[in-house]
């Protein structure tokens, strides 16, 4: 009788099928669960969104600062200081013909990139030095104005 109980003990050290199949689903909930509660991909969009939100102040931080170093006056592309092109309805950022060239705007030879901002920001998934996706206008009451179409929401910010 004893040679049965030593061989049944030996038998009942493992986990059964059920046990098994019964941690399985409930991992497979709670995975479940973890992964909707956290939804990467909208936590990577709302990433690029805020990379977007602080290209945008960098620009306007850099053509602020132009034009206070240099009386007021916006950076254009003309070549003639006593006009200006900076847009005035909301216009793209980048070389591409149609949008305006900010990177390379100045009168005074005092470009915006290289001396204002390392380089021109673009848009973390589709911007491309032809077009950075970012628009930028003065409106009519002298405000700068800079957008981009975010993933999550549009973003806007005046100065």
């Amino acid at each position: 009788m004893s040679k049965f109980q030593i061989t049944n003990s030996k038998l009942q050290k493992g986990f059964t099928l059920v046990e098994l199949l019964l941690v399985m689903g409930i991992m497979s909930i709670l995975f479940t669960t973890l992964v909707i509660a956290v939804n990467p991909v909208r936590q990577f969009a709302k990433a690029r969104d805020t990379k977007r939100e602080t290209d945008l102040y960098a620009i306007l931080s850099a053509v602020n600062q132009y034009q206070s170093e240099h009386s007021g006056n916006l950076p254009d592309t003309d070549g003639d200081p006593d006009t200006s092109n900076f847009p005035t309805t909301l216009t793209c950022i980048g070389t591409d013909v149609g949008c305006f060239d900010l990177g390379g705007a100045g009168d005074t030879g005092e470009t915006i990139a290289p001396y204002y901002l390392a380089e021109m920001p673009k848009d973390p998934k589709t911007g491309t030095d032809g077009n950075t996706e970012y628009l930028i206008q003065v409106n009519s009451f002298n405000r700068l104005v800079a957008s981009s179409s975010g993933e999550t929401k549009v973003i806007t910010v005046t100065r």
